[in-house]
C-alpha cells in the first residue's frame, strides 16, 4: 500500500451528529489512519467541538447564512485541497459541489460516496413532487428542480469513483448518467460497534411500559412514514392493551406527529425520545418486541443492521435497498410502504409468535457477516489505490 496518501473528507454532518453515516465515518478514518493515510476532514459546526478529534477537523460556523456558509466551504475545501491527493466526499449538497470544483480547479482524485438523491430530498421536503426517487429520475419538473438533478449529476459523472451501499443505488446512479465501471458497491457495517457492553438501564422501569414496545429510529421527515405507523395504533391498542409506540430521532415533522397523537387521543402510548447517543439507542432497541422502518426510500439502513446486531425483530419496505438488508421471512419482514393491511398483519406475526420472533433473530445475527467491517475498510481503500475489488 501506498504510504502518507492525505485525504480530504467533504462532510456536511460530523461533529455533533450521532447518526449512521457519521458515525460510521468517525470509524472509518480511524482504520484509514492506522494504515498510514493522513485524514482531514472538512465540515459544519463549532470549532470547539472539532478540537475533541485526534486528527484534524476544520469547520465552517453553521451559524452563517446558507450562501456564505457554501462559499467559505468552497474556499477552505480549496485550501485543504492544495495539500492533499484525493477528496472523499460524503454528500451531493455542498460538499459534493465543493468537490465538483476542487476537483475541476485543483485537479485531485474525488470519490464520492452516493447514499442518497438530494435533489430528489430537497424537492421531496419542500412538497415540490410526491415521486419516489425511481420516478423521479423519470419524470419532468420545474426548470428549478431540472437545474438539481444536472448538479448532482455533474457531480457523480465527474467523481473518479462513486462508492454506492446497495446495488439498488448503484442501479439509481447508472440512471442519473454514472457509468458502470465508475462504480463501486461497498455495503454498511456496524461490526466496529460494541453492544454487549452497553450499561444496563431499565428503561421499561423509568417509562412506566407495562407490557409490548414496537419502536422506530428515523428522521421525522415525509417519506419516512412515521404518520401512517402512528395511525396503526389505536388498532394495535385494540389488541394489545398496553401497547406503547417508541420514536427516536426528530426532523420537521415532529410537531405534526405530535398532534395526531394528540387527534388520535393515543397520546399517552406514544413517546418521541428525540435525538439520543448510540449507547442510549442500543438501550431501547433492547426494550423493543419489534423495530420497524415504514420508509419509502433507503439506500441501506444503519438503522436496520443496529437492530439486527441488538437482537430486535425488523419490519421494514420493499423500497430501496432494504432487500438487500431484510430476507423477507427469514430475517425479517418485509411489506409495501404505507401499506395499512399488511403493517398490522406483520406487526401481529411478530407480537403473536414468539417462536417465529426468535428465529428472525437468530437469523438476522447470523446474517449479519455478509456486512463485514474489514471488507468495507478494504474495499474502501481499493478504491482509493484504483483496485478492483
Amino acid at each position: 500500500m501506498i504510504k502518507n496518501r492525505r485525504i480530504l473528507i467533504l462532510t456536511g454532518v460530523f461533529l455533533e451528529d450521532i447518526g449512521g453515516p457519521p458515525t460510521l465515518l468517525k470509524a472509518l478514518n480511524l482504520e484509514l489512519i492506522k494504515r498510514g493515510y493522513q485524514v482531514i476532514v472538512l465540515t459544519f459546526g463549532s470549532k470547539n467541538e472539532a478540537k475533541k478529534y485526534s486528527y484534524p477537523v476544520k469547520v465552517v460556523c453553521d451559524k452563517w447564512p446558507s450562501l456564505i456558509k457554501s462559499f467559505l466551504y468552497l474556499i477552505k475545501g480549496l485550501m485543504l485541497g492544495l495539500r492533499s491527493d484525493i477528496i472523499y466526499n460524503q454528500d451531493l449538497y455542498t460538499p459534493g459541489f465543493a468537490g465538483y470544483l476542487i476537483k475541476k480547479i485543483l485537479r485531485k482524485k474525488l470519490v464520492t460516496r452516493f447514499v442518497g438523491d438530494s435533489a430528489w430530498e430537497i424537492a421531496l421536503n419542500r412538497k415540490e413532487t410526491a415521486d419516489n426517487i425511481t420516478d423521479f429520475q423519470i419524470n419532468r419538473y420545474s426548470r428549478l428542480i431540472e437545474n438539481r438533478k444536472k448538479i448532482r449529476k455533474r457531480i457523480l459523472e465527474n467523481s473518479d469513483k462513486v462508492i454506492v451501499v446497495s446495488h439498488f443505488l448503484k442501479k439509481l446512479a447508472m440512471e442519473i448518467g454514472v457509468s458502470e465501471e465508475k462504480i463501486r458497491v461497498i455495503y454498511n457495517s456496524i461490526d466496529f460497534l460494541d453492544v454487549a457492553s452497553n450499561p444496563k438501564i431499565d428503561l421499561k422501569k423509568q417509562l412506566n411500559i407495562p407490557d409490548k414496545v414496537i419502536l422506530t429510529n428515523a428522521r421525522l421527515i415525509p417519506w419516512k412514514g412515521v404518520d401512517m405507523l402512528i395511525k396503526l395504533m389505536p388498532k394495535l391498542i385494540e389488541k394489545y392493551e398496553n401497547i406503547r409506540f417508541i420514536i427516536i430521532s426528530d426532523g420537521p415533522e415532529r410537531k405534526n406527529l405530535e398532534k395526531l397523537a394528540l387527534d388520535l387521543d393515543i397520546e399517552k402510548y406514544i413517546f418521541f425520545v428525540g435525538r439520543v447517543n448510540r449507547q442510549l439507542v442500543v438501550s431501547y432497541l433492547k426494550m423493543a418486541d419489534v423495530f420497524v422502518l415504514n420508509t419509502n426510500y433507503e439506500g441501506m439502513s444503519f438503522v436496520i443492521l443496529e437492530a439486527m446486531k441488538v437482537g430486535v425483530s425488523v419490519i421494514t419496505t420493499k423500497a430501496g435497498g432494504n432487500p438487500e438488508t431484510i430476507k423477507d421471512k427469514e430475517t425479517g419482514l418485509l411489506v409495501d410502504y404505507n401499506n395499512k393491511k399488511q403493517w398490522i398483519e406483520a406487526i401481529n406475526q411478530i407480537l403473536d409468535n414468539p417462536d417465529l420472533a426468535e428465529r428472525l433473530v437468530t437469523n438476522a445475527k447470523n446474517d449479519l457477516k455478509r456486512f463485514s467491517w474489514d471488507d468495507l475498510v478494504r474495499k474502501t481503500i481499493d478504491v482509493f489505490e484504483n483496485k478492483l475489488s
